[in-house]
C-alpha cells in the first residue's frame, strides 16, 4: 500500500517513497527506492533475523510471528503469549515468555523452535521462583538470565546445566551479551559481572550506573544509559568514550568498527538511526526514521528491519542501507556491513 513519499537519510539526502506489496499501487520513480511499510500485527517488539527470515513479538496479538524475509508476509504464527524475548542460533529459535521488567511475571517457559519445519521441539520449565529478562543462544550454550538469576541450557537435550544467583551487593542485572564461553552483564550500581563456571564480579564502574549493556566489540563493552551511549573496557571497566544520542536507545548493530544504533531523540519527525565509530563514538551519520515507537531493529539481507509499537514493519532495502553505510565510511574507512 503507498503511503506517501518520506524523507529517510537526511544526513544523505535520499529521498525515498514509501511503499509496500498489500495491494497494487503506482510505481516510484525508478531512481527512489521503495521502503517497505508491512501492517502485520497489532504492537511489535523484540525484532531479530534467523533462517532467512524475521522473527517478532507481536505482543498485542500474544503471538511470535515469522516473517518472510523476501516478502515481510507472515508465514507462521506461535501463540506463545504477551511478552517474547528472542534468541537465534545457527539451528533453533529460542523464545522466552517473560512478563517485563515491572509486571515480572510470568517467568518462562523456554521454547525452541525448529526453522526448518516451523514445529515448536522442546517446552522447557524454568525455576518458578526466579524472574527472567532475556535469551541468548551461542557458542555452544543458550542462556536465560534475569535481575537476579543466570541459567545455563544444554541446547539439544533442554536441561539446565548451570544455574547462577547473583548476589544483592551489585544491584540487580540491567544487561547480558554472550562474551567469551559465557556472559558478560552490567548490574544496577554499575558493576561488569562475568557469569561462566561461576559468577564472577569485575570493577564498579560510575559510568554504568543503571546502564543496559547491549554488545561487546572488540573487548569494549557498549552499554545505553539515560539516551546515550558509554563504552569501556570489558577487562578493566576503564571509561574510553560517551556519546549523548537522545533520549532513548534501543537497539546496536555491530560490525567492523560502526555501529548501528536505533532510538529517538527529541525534535525529530521521527526516530532515528545513527552510524558510530566504534573506537571514539563519533557520529559517522544519522538518519531519521519515518515512524514514532519504533521498538528494534534487526538485518536480513542487507537490509534493515524496524518493528513498531503499532503493529507495522519498515523494511530499509539493500541500496538506501547500503548509500547511508557509505557515507558512514567515508568518514571512518572501509569495511563490510554490520551483523547482529
Amino acid at each position: 500500500m503507498i503511503r506517501g513519499a518520506l524523507a529517510l537519510v537526511a544526513a544523505v539526502a535520499i529521498a525515498i517513497a514509501i511503499g509496500g506489496p498489500e495491494r497494487p499501487g503506482p510505481r516510484a520513480p525508478s531512481a527512489n527506492p521503495l521502503l517497505v511499510r508491512l501492517q502485520v500485527g497489532e504492537n511489535l517488539a523484540g525484532l531479530t533475523a534467523g533462517s532467512g527470515d524475521v522473527w517478532v513479538n507481536d505482543f498485542g496479538r500474544e503471538q511470535l510471528l515469522r516473517l518472510s524475509g523476501r516478502s515481510g508476509r507472515v508465514v507462521a504464527r506461535f501463540p506463545l503469549g504477551r511478552r517474547i524475548a528472542l534468541a537465534v542460533d545457527g539451528s533453533s529459535v529460542w523464545a522466552l515468555r517473560w512478563g517485563g521488567r515491572f509486571f515480572r511475571t510470568p517467568n518462562g517457559p523456554l521454547y525452541r523452535i525448529d526453522p526448518a519445519t516451523n514445529r515448536i521441539t522442546m517446552h522447557i520449565q524454568l525455576d518458578r521462583e526466579q524472574v527472567y529478562f532475556g535469551v541468548l543462544s551461542g557458542n555452544g550454550g543458550t542462556w536465560v538470565w534475569g535481575p537476579r538469576h543466570v541459567a545455563r541450557i544444554e541446547p539439544v537435550a533442554g536441561f539446565v546445566l548451570q544455574a547462577f544467583r547473583v548476589g544483592d551487593e551489585t544491584g540487580e542485572l540491567t544487561g547480558a551479551v554472550l562474551y567469551g564461553d559465557g556472559l558478560l552483564a552490567t548490574t544496577a550500581d554499575g558493576h561488569l559481572l562475568r557469569v561462566g563456571s561461576g559468577v564472577r564480579l569485575g570493577p564498579r564502574v560510575p559510568a554504568l550506573e543503571r546502564a543496559e549493556l547491549l554488545a561487546v566489540d572488540r573487548g569494549i563493552a557498549l552499554a545505553a544509559v539515560a539516551g546515550g551511549l558509554v563504552a569501556v573496557d570489558a577487562r578493566t571497566g576503564r571509561v574510553r568514550w560517551r556519546r549523548r544520542l537522545g533520549f532513548r536507545i534501543s537497539t546496536m548493530l555491530r560490525g567492523d568498527g560502526i555501529l548501528l544504533v536505533h532510538g529517538a531523540a527529541f525534535h525529530d519527525p521521527g526516530d532515528r538511526l545513527w552510524a558510530l565509530d566504534a573506537a571514539t563514538g563519533r557520529v559517522l551519520a544519522s538518519a531519521v526514521i519515518p515512524s514514532f515507537g519504533t521498538t528494534s531493529m534487526a538485518t536480513n539481507g542487507r537490509s534493515l528491519w524496524f518493528a513498531t509499537a503499532a503493529g507495522e514493519v519498515i523494511v530499509v532495502p539493500r541500496i538506501v542501507t547500503r548509500r547511508f553505510l557509505a557515507r558512514a565510511r567515508s568518514a571512518y574507512g572501509t569495511g563490510p556491513g554490520p551483523t547482529r
